[in-house]
Order: structure tokens, then C-alpha cells, then sequence
């Protein structure tokens, strides 16, 4: 084994970095520092002359749908709208008075007096769950009050109503964040036909001004993802997944066209949880998903076509109105964008966009954003992008991407000297990944795992969020995932993973090629699966998987409904149940602890659950208790059932000592234990990546202190290595 020399890291290439006008001396410093071979334009930020004439790539952003003002201001009923729920009201009486705008920002929100309340609008007992006739209540436009006669007293009654977004919420975003004072920008919807003509002229001639454009970055397309506010204009409700802000009345009607049934209010409000992407979808909202989606693809696919006529090169960023473009769906290719941009802060971000199936170019906008709420005296940038860059580092070594970029003001970044040091080392670890992998596949043990839920691909590597989510106090624009983190803990792991869903096993069962089933999360979550496992052909495919030597692995809450005197469905293949407060009179199956196991074989005493109490128990005698917490609650088992195995985790908060747990679980549910010292570091806070195709292998220090680990080649062989903190060293076989 020898260190390699002869393929030195290119000194620059493959970064994007923004650049300000009247700022140009910094931005010629740092694209020096930093290796960067294209510049962009960022919100709030121009390129100036003297930047244009630097040579480098060019990126213009755009956001066609917020990018002209005058025109939908002129046309206020072409902005966009969406069906928002009013907060709960007592009745008192048989007559109730709603404000359905009392709990949102009037500033954003204007009720839509244009479209009759009669046929768009609903009311409900939400007492009883039914609707309220429509003669029994009346909408004053003058008020802007709901009017509810022969109520139930003392049953709660909110309204479904229709709004116009009147404030863009990126714009409303950047006002309260950065202290914008420019006129607050709106949007225009461009599923009227209309809107959509306005909107290709005025890129036509968007491109004709711009000739020294490379590549056009549009940010993104037609939806922005969901994000609500209450009154002081703080978040009320965000899923960046969802659907909400995609309605028109026009757009209803031709579903309704095409799909012989007209959605209400409610299929959108969903008794208030907006269709959360946590929540299981259902089939008139996954219809409607496809719908948009089919809308946007055409709309990309027109700007795409446009950019390419005019020499340019389009690249779309998964940002902003980036709803409806799905890039795991197998329509996003037509679009033909030539680079795909996503924000990315951890390993999941980072596989999110690297496993996306289409082959356009894949380039990360990794964090910090060079904005004001962490670039300001006292900001610690620094500790915030070597955290994000170890997480990333660990997913990159398995599924390369192509580029790296910033965006924000480089002048904030350049106050700060040592993180510009640090992505100096970042950007030359990037160029040399790249140049010593070729960007091939890394090595993989030989196993493939399927994380089963309720979405399957469409919904690959999303952060799984859990009930810890609401307690814990982030920036709003960044996802930082409070307790349990399987996936985290996956997306540095060197084995094949993809994503299934319910109703592929419904259609065709466990794959074949499939060694490994995870399911993960809270019961009833889409993640988990809620009501799919009162399904006897799922319960049966899973089954006959595992009994025929297949691996189950259940984190959180898995394959959880309360159903027919179990919660835990699966609990003959985990051997566990867990306690609802339904059987607490049935004693559980008594256990003694197995201490030394093939999965816990590196792990300390201190592993990080995410909880003390499951009030999980064993649910036979052949379950292998591995770890318990306060009072015998189960933490870890492992379970032999049939010719397959079954494996039971209370939670995984992501750690390095978490991930090496659930490699070895995996392993272990795969019934190949053989295959760990194969390209493997002893040591848990370090990882290896080998490259067949290349001859190349790194070793990699994923902490801030130095380390030292044994590495097990593939042909028997080990070497003892020391790394410094954070250390990335790459060989030649």
C-alpha cells in the first residue's frame, strides 16, 4: 500500500460561487482561494462588468413566475391560490361568527371574493366530522366574516376558504430575514393560460438581454412549497413537499375533466393537517400530485427548450417554487434540464440529489447561505459548515456528485478568515474525490435494502420528521432533524439502497433482488405506514420475504396500527410489541440480556436512543434482547424468524456510532456477517471508500479530534493508520 501521487487535485474547478457588484476585489480573492471555475447572480446580488469579463461561467437566476411585477399586479386574479382552514371556534349559541383570516398574516393572504364561497367553500362541525349545509351559513365579502346559523352549541366549527397569495413567501422570507425594504413581490400562477403566455414573452426577451449567460438557473418553476404564517408573519405551518399552494379554480375544473371527480376544499385542508408528507397519502391527493406534476414537467420542458435555442445550458434549482417537479418520477427527464441544483446540509440532502435516476450534471448548494442570520458578529459559520461537510463527506464517498456551490454575499463570507480557509480545504477534498473516483461507485457490500413506506421512490431520501421535530428550535430555512435519524445514519453506509412503497408490494411483492426491508417511524406516519399494515397481502409479503431468509429491520414504531389485539403488527418477525395502555393486565415473556452480539459487537454502553422508555417488551422467548433502557424497556433486539431475521431499534439519533449499529444490523438481518471486514475501518469514527474502476481507496477522519483504525482491504490484508481531525487520505492499490 502506498499513498498516491501521481493524480494531483486539480487547483480549480467544479465550484459556483456568487459575486456582488461594487464588491469585486473579494470576489476575485476567494474565486482564487477557492477553485471556483463559475459565478451566479444570488438574491439581492448583481454581476457587474468587471465580473462578466473575468472568463469564468456565468449563472443567471431567474424565477420566471416572480420575476416581472407589473404584470400581475395589474392582473390581481392570476396570483396564486390555495384553500386555508380557520382556526377552531366554539359555538355557543345556534349562531357563530368566524374570521377566517384571525389567524394567518394579512399581509400575505387576500380571501378570494371572486369565485362563489358557495361552491368552493365548506364548513364543518368538527365535533361530528360533517359538513354544514350551505344554506345554514353566509360569507359578508364587507366583514370578511363567516356567518354559521343552526349550529350545535358547544361544537367546534372552522371554514375551509379560498385565498390569493398577495406576498411570495421567498420575498416575505428575505424582508424579515436580510431587512429587505424593497416593494413586497408576488408571484403570478402560470397554469392560466394567460399568465403563461405573458410569462414565455417576458423570458424570451429575458434571454435576448442577456447574452453573456452560460447557464440559466431557474429557481425553480411554478410552486412554491408550503409555508404558511400566523399573524406576526412567523411560520404557522411548512412542508416542503407539499401541494398546498398549487390550487386554481381553473386547474380544479380540468382535473375534474380528466378524472370524472371533483376535489372539495377538504381534500387539501384534511381536517387541518394539509396533507403533510408524513402524513399517508391518499389516492384523490396522490391524483392531484400527478396532475401538477404533468402541468410543471410541460412548463419546464417549454423553458428548457427556449434556454437551449438561445445557446445556454438550464440548470433548476431544488428550491423555492420548486413544487410539482418530483425528480425521482420517471417524467422529470422530459423536462431536459442539463443541471440538477439542490440545497444541501447533510447526508440525506446529499444522497437525495446524487440518487436521483436522471443523468443530468448534479451540483450541491451546501450551507451555510452566505446571508446575515449567520454571517454576523458573533456567527459561527464555521462550526455549522465542518458539521454539515463530515455528514455530507460520508454520503459523497458513496454516490458522487458533480459540483459544489454557495450562494448569498461573499462579502459576509470574507469577514470571516478562518471558514474561508476551511472551504478552501473543502473545495480541494471535493476536486480530489472527484478526480480519484471518477466519479464510479464506490464499493458495496453485497446487499440491497428497501426503505418501506407509504411513498416509496417518489419520496426517496426525506427526512424522516418525528414528534421531537415540534420542540426543537432551528433556523427556519435549514432542516436540522430532531431525534431519531435512521436515514442520516444510512446515507454514509456502504451498501445499495432504494425506496418502496406499499403499493408496489401490493402489486408485485418483495422484489427479488431486495436483502433488507427497513421500516421506520411513528406509528400511523406515512413513514411507518399507518392503516397499509391492516392489509393481509402486505403483512403476507413481508412474511414470506423473511421466512424465506430475508432481513426485517423496524426503527421507532414499525409496522404499527391498532389492530385485531396488537399494535406492533410485525411482532412475530421483530419479537417485540409495544405497550399502548390496551393489554397492560398481560404480562410480558420474561428475558435475560444478551451483552456480546454481531450487532453490538463495536457498541458502547452510552448509545444514543433518542429515549430511555419504549414500553416495548418481548413478545416470545426467542427474542435476543440486546439493549435496554429505564425499567427494561426494550432498546435493541434481534429476532430468527423462519429462514430470515428480524431486527428491532427504539430509535436512531444520527451518530457515528449509530451508523457503525445499524451497518452491522443490517448485516447481520442479511445473514452476511462475512462480508464486514471487507474494505472496513475498525475504528467507528472513521470510514473507507475503494473504487474498483480507479484503483483508488480513502480513508476518511469523520471528527475533529485525531484518530487511529485498522483497515481491513478486501484480500485479508490490514493497515494501521493515524488521521489528523477531519482528515481525508487517499491511496493507490
Amino acid at each position: 500500500m502506498k499513498k498516491k501521487t501521481t493524480n494531483p487535485t486539480p487547483p480549480r474547478g467544479f465550484i459556483t460561487l456568487p459575486a456582488e457588484s461594487g464588491q469585486e476585489e473579494t470576489v476575485m480573492q476567494l474565486l482564487k482561494h477557492w477553485g471556483a471555475d463559475a459565478i451566479r447572480d444570488s438574491d439581492g446580488t448583481m454581476l457587474s462588468p468587471e465580473l462578466l469579463a473575468l472568463g469564468y461561467d456565468v449563472y443567471s437566476t431567474i424565477c420566471l413566475v416572480r420575476a416581472d411585477q407589473q404584470w400581475p399586479q395589474k392582473h390581481p386574479d392570476k396570483l396564486p391560490q390555495k384553500f386555508l382552514m380557520s382556526d377552531f371556534v366554539t359555538a355557543c349559541s345556534s349562531i357563530v361568527h368566524i374570521d377566517p383570516m384571525e389567524g394567518y398574516f394579512r399581509e400575505k393572504y387576500r380571501i378570494d371574493t371572486l369565485h362563489d364561497p358557495k361552491t368552493w367553500w365548506q364548513v364543518f362541525d368538527r365535533t361530528t366530522g360533517q359538513e354544514a349545509k350551505a344554506a345554514d351559513w353566509e360569507f359578508d365579502a364587507q366583514t370578511g366574516r363567516v356567518t354559521i346559523r343552526s349550529a350545535q352549541p358547544f361544537h367546534l366549527y372552522t371554514v375551509n376558504f379560498l385565498v390569493y397569495q398577495i406576498w411570495d413567501s421567498t420575498s416575505m422570507y428575505n424582508h424579515i430575514t436580510n431587512n429587505w425594504t424593497c416593494p413586497h413581490v408576488v408571484s403570478t400562477e402560470p397554469y392560466h393560460p394567460d399568465a403563461r403566455r405573458h410569462l414565455m414573452a417576458y423570458f424570451d426577451q429575458w434571454l435576448r438581454e442577456r447574452p453573456h449567460t452560460d447557464v440559466v438557473r431557474l429557481t425553480t418553476l411554478a410552486y412554491h412549497f408550503v409555508l404558511d404564517s400566523d399573524p406576526q408573519g412567523t411560520d404557522k405551518y411548512r412542508d416542503w413537499m407539499g401541494y398546498m399552494d398549487t390550487v386554481t379554480v381553473e386547474a380544479l375544473l380540468d382535473f375534474e375533466k380528466e378524472y370524472g371527480y371533483r376535489l372539495t376544499s377538504e381534500d387539501f385542508v384534511d381536517q387541518g393537517y394539509y396533507n403533510a408528507t408524513h402524513r399517508v397519502p391518499t389516492r384523490r391527493y396522490k391524483d392531484w400530485m400527478q396532475f401538477i406534476h404533468r402541468f410543471v414537467i410541460a412548463f419546464g420542458r417549454e423553458l428548457v427548450e427556449k434556454i437551449h435555442a438561445a445557446g445556454k445550458k438550464a440548470a433548476m434549482f431544488q428550491g423555492d417554487h420548486w413544487i410539482g417537479t418530483e425528480p425521482y418520477s420517471p417524467h422529470f427527464g422530459k423536462m431536459g434540464i442539463d443541471i440538477n441544483i439542490g440545497a444541501v446540509e447533510d447526508g440525506v440532502a446529499l444522497r437525495r440529489l446524487s440518487d436521483s435516476p436522471n443523468k443530468e450534471i448534479k451540483e450541491a448548494r451546501l450551507y451555510p447561505y452566505f446571508f446575515p442570520d449567520v454571517f454576523h458578529p458573533g456567527g459561527n459559520p464555521l462550526a455549522e459548515s465542518l458539521s454539515n461537510w463530515l455528514k455530507i463527506r460520508r454520503a459523497l464517498l458513496r454516490k458522487p456528485i458533480d459540483r459544489i456551490g454557495y450562494g448569498g454575499y461573499l462579502s459576509l463570507a470574507a469577514q470571516f478568515p478562518r471558514f474561508v480557509e476551511h472551504v478552501e480545504t473543502l473545495c480541494g477534498e471535493f476536486r480530489t474525490i472527484l478526480a480519484n473516483s471518477r466519479k464510479t461507485a464506490s464499493y458495496k457490500a453485497p446487499v440491497k435494502v428497501a426503505v418501506l413506506n407509504a411513498w416509496g421512490s417518489i419520496r426517496s431520501w426525506l427526512n424522516n420528521f418525528g414528534s421531537e421535530q415540534k420542540f426543537f428550535v432551528k433556523r427556519p430555512d435549514v432542516v436540522a432533524v430532531a431525534g431519531s435519524n435512521m436515514l442520516e445514519c444510512l446515507s454514509g453506509l456502504p451498501v445499495e439502497v432504494v425506496f418502496l412503497s406499499f403499493d408496489e408490494v401490493l402489486a408485485g411483492g418483495i422484489p427479488d433482488d431486495i436483502h433488507v426491508l427497513i421500516n421506520d417511524g411513528q406509528a400511523y406516519t406515512s413513514w411507518s405506514g399507518g392503516s397499509w399494515w391492516t392489509n393481509e397481502k402486505i403483512l403476507s409479503a413481508v412474511r414470506q420475504f423473511v421466512y424465506a431468509g430475508g432481513g426485517f429491520i423496524g426503527v421507532q414504531e414499525p409496522a404499527a396500527c391498532e389492530y385485531q389485539g396488537r399494535f406492533f403488527q410485525l411482532s412475530d418477525v421483530l419479537g417485540v410489541q409495544k405497550e399502548t395502555g390496551l393489554s397492560v393486565m398481560t404480562a410480558a415473556v420474561k428475558f435475560s440480556l444478551q451483552p456480546q452480539h454481531f450487532i453490538t459487537a463495536d457498541a458502547t454502553e452510552t448509545l444514543d436512543w433518542g429515549l430511555e422508555k419504549s414500553f416495548v417488551y418481548p413478545a416470545c422467548k426467542t427474542t435476543q434482547v440486546l439493549r435496554t433502557g429505564g425499567d427494561l424497556h426494550l432498546l435493541l433486539t434481534g429476532r430468527t424468524c423462519g429462514s430470515g431475521r428480524g431486527v428491532y431499534m427504539a430509535g436512531l439519533p444520527y451518530s457515528l456510532a449509530n451508523a457503525r449499529l445499524l451497518y452491522r444490523a443490517i448485516l447481520w438481518a442479511a445473514g452476511r456477517e462475512d462480508a464486514l471486514n471487507k474494505w472496513f475501518c475498525t475504528n467507528l469514527n472513521t470510514d473507507c471508500a475503494y473504487y474498483p474502476e480507479t484503483g483508488m481507496y480513502v480513508v476518511v477522519n469523520n471528527t475533529e479530534s485525531e484518530q487511529m483504525t485498522t483497515l481491513f482491504r478486501d484480500n485479508g490484508q490490514t493497515a494501521d493508520i493515524t488521521l489528523k481531525p477531519c482528515e481525508c487520505r487517499w491511496f493507490s492499490l
